[in-house]
């Protein structure tokens, strides 16, 4: 019996994980007081969100750390599966991925063109549903991991 509850946990964990990965695919920010909002395949990968020839042109550039807080609760969800003690490793990797998500809209550079001139330029985030169905998710996935380690602990 507590053999089957281990593997259901196991698989829980990884399908946190995996749902985490795919909110990359929904809206993660959202330009305050406004409607225009970026997925988070967008603002990993950069995205030219104004083009008016070579007179102006506003770009999000590549974010590598946001494509990190995506990769990270896949990597966390299914660390369980293939190591034996793989859920303390899984409990920091969701705790990182949880951090780098909150921290995307610090971390997303915004850069309009102007005749050539490159200025980078502050905007004001707020979070999409991908952003915060993300964050829950990998809070969910270490919440996992610490009871499974307390479990252990005790057991001990």
């Amino acid at each position: 019996m507590r053999k089957v509850q281990e593997s259901n946990l196991k698989i829980i964990n990884a399908f946190v994980g995996i749902l985490a990965a795919l909110m990359i695919v929904l809206n993660v920010l959202v330009l305050k007081d406004s409607d225009s909002s970026f997925t988070g395949l967008e603002v990993a990968f950069g995205k030219e969100f104004a083009n008016l020839g070579p007179w102006a042109s506003g770009e999000i550039a590549f974010n590598p750390i946001v494509l990190l807080a995506f990769v990270l609760p896949l990597i966390g969800g299914l660390m369980p599966l293939y190591l034996k003690k793989g859920y303390l490793i899984s409990t920091i990797v969701f705790a990182i991925s949880t951090l780098l998500i909150f921290l995307i809209p610090q971390f997303t550079t915004v850069t309009i063109t102007i005749l050539g001139n490159v200025n980078e330029i502050d905007v004001e985030w707020t979070y999409g549903i991908g952003l915060m169905l993300a964050a829950g998710l990998s809070i969910l996935g270490a919440t996992i991991g610490l009871l499974k380690l307390n479990n252990h602990l005790n057991a001990a």
